[in-house]
């Protein structure tokens, strides 16, 4: 890549941009519909006939029609109904479950009115009532809570509307112009795939937890039983071989403990077409439901977990355990994003980024571009425990353009094979995202290299 062509320096230093109007939206009002006009119409065409030409039966015809219209229109709405979307403190959702808005239509006339709705939203979210048209009656009055609501089918934020009230009186001879509501964001949380590991963490060296360290400590992992020492508790004396042996023993314990673990996205680039919750997925969905796999497993058992995007927004969130951490790192999850022209992120200054020395890096990584090797690498000569996910689908493969395309596609991934065997040789741990329990292997791997 030239200087010219550098992305980061075609960058504006100014971000000036012209004010424009801010286009407000007219207010709503009554008017009359093309029933009413026809009505009037068909009275008026009947009367001047019937006076023209002496045709008393065109009198009796038009009779009805002005009687009813007049009967209807004894009692007119002069104010138009108010439309709000009801705020939500915490839109979110799951996917496969339902993201809903809710809005509130108040009818403040003596005179019953029929409220018409009408929603869009989100390739990604199914509505319930077909295009989201559905109709509710209002009494005198009164108001209603209206429902506009989805199958939510891929995480991501997605946006419910725009929502159209149009409300309708006096048999639908009158109706109140459009009015326009922009909707509502509803954040929808990836579902995790299944991951729950029995293998403990290198480097395990908070206060409290559940992975075995090498130091002693109260916990129930024994490591071996030796002669009394002062200051040992009594509650730890080995009585059985203290009887063999006519000597006291006591049994010492390995301390329980917790670690850091740092999950990097690498979020550079996309591929596969992406299918929803029940379609196939992309390197993105693969990449966000594992991280969310390891991150919801670790978080709830104790350790300290934090998130960095390996790409153009390079976003952090800061370590955390628990429950309420583990919702947190699913609702950053969700705000993942791949700008079409992302800046090309430094292996350098991400790599200053991690935790401590002794924390275990999962960098979760479809292994395409060179950036992200030397990620990988650089995490590797530095002497961290790192483990490498790879995330690219299986059945993601280049489109067919000529006849070469397959065997052009064998060389390449014969190529990128031999790249996940060089890494390995660097003592780095590629393994295949496969769901539960598919890490279990390298970890075990990863604590013989530690306790070696």
């Amino acid at each position: 890549m030239t200087l010219a062509g550098d992305p980061a320096l075609s960058l504006r230093t100014d971000s000036a941009r012209p004010v424009g109007r801010v286009q407000s939206e007219p207010p709503i009002t009554w008017r009359r519909t093309p029933a009413l006009t026809r009505a009037v119409a068909l009275v008026a065409v009947c009367l001047l006939v019937s006076v023209a030409f002496g045709r008393i039966d065109l009198v009796l015809i038009a009779a009805p029609f002005a009687i009813g219209t007049a009967m209807l229109l004894q009692h007119r709405p002069t104010r138009p109904p108010e439309a709000r979307l009801v705020p939500v403190d915490d839109a979110t959702t799951a996917e496969g479950a339902t993201a809903a808005a809710s809005l509130t239509v108040v009818n403040p006339e003596p005179v019953p009115i029929t409220t018409l709705v009408t929603a869009a939203a989100d390739p990604w979210i199914d509505l319930h009532t077909g295009k989201g048209d559905f109709a509710e009656r209002l009494a005198p009055g009164s108001g209603r809570d209206m429902i506009v609501a989805g199958r939510a089918r891929r995480w991501g934020g997605h946006h419910l509307g725009p929502i159209h009230v149009r409300s309708i009186a006096c048999g639908g001879l009158l109706e109140t112009t459009v009015q326009r509501l922009h909707g509502a964001t509803v954040w929808v949380l990836p579902v995790p795939d299944w991951f729950d590991s029995a293998e403990s963490l290198p480097f395990a060296d908070g206060v409290t937890g559940v992975h075995r360290s090498r130091r002693g400590g109260d916990s129930g992992e024994l490591a071996e039983v030796r002669l009394y020492q002062p200051g040992d508790r009594l509650r730890r004396i080995d009585w059985r071989t203290s009887m063999r042996s006519q000597d006291l023993y006591v049994n010492a314990t390995l301390s329980e403990r917790d670690t850091d673990v740092t999950l990097v996205l690498d979020l550079q680039v996309e591929a596969g077409v992406s299918g929803g919750l029940d379609g196939a997925a992309s390197i993105a969905d693969l990449t966000v439901r594992a991280a969310g796999a390891v991150a919801s497993h670790y978080a709830l058992q104790g350790d300290r977990v934090a998130c960095i995007e390996f790409g153009a927004r390079g976003r952090r969130m800061r370590a955390g355990a628990g429950r309420r951490h583990a919702a947190a790192t699913l609702r950053w999850l969700a705000s993942v994003d791949m700008p079409p022209d992302p800046l090309p992120p430094s292996p350098e200054m991400l790599r200053r980024q991690l935790a401590g020395q002794r924390s275990l890096n999962v960098v979760f990584t479809p292994l395409l571009t060179d950036r992200s090797l030397a990620l990988v690498a650089a995490i590797a000569r530095a002497g961290r425990p790192v483990l490498c996910v790879d995330t690219l689908p299986p059945h993601v493969s280049p489109p067919d353009r000529t006849h070469w395309t397959p065997y052009a596609e064998r060389l390449w991934r014969l190529s990128r094979a031999n790249t996940v065997m060089e890494l390995r040789d660097l003592g780095v741990a590629v393994e295949p995202w496969q769901g539960s329990a598919s890490l279990d292997n390298v970890l075990a791997e990863l604590n013989r290299r530690r306790y070696r």
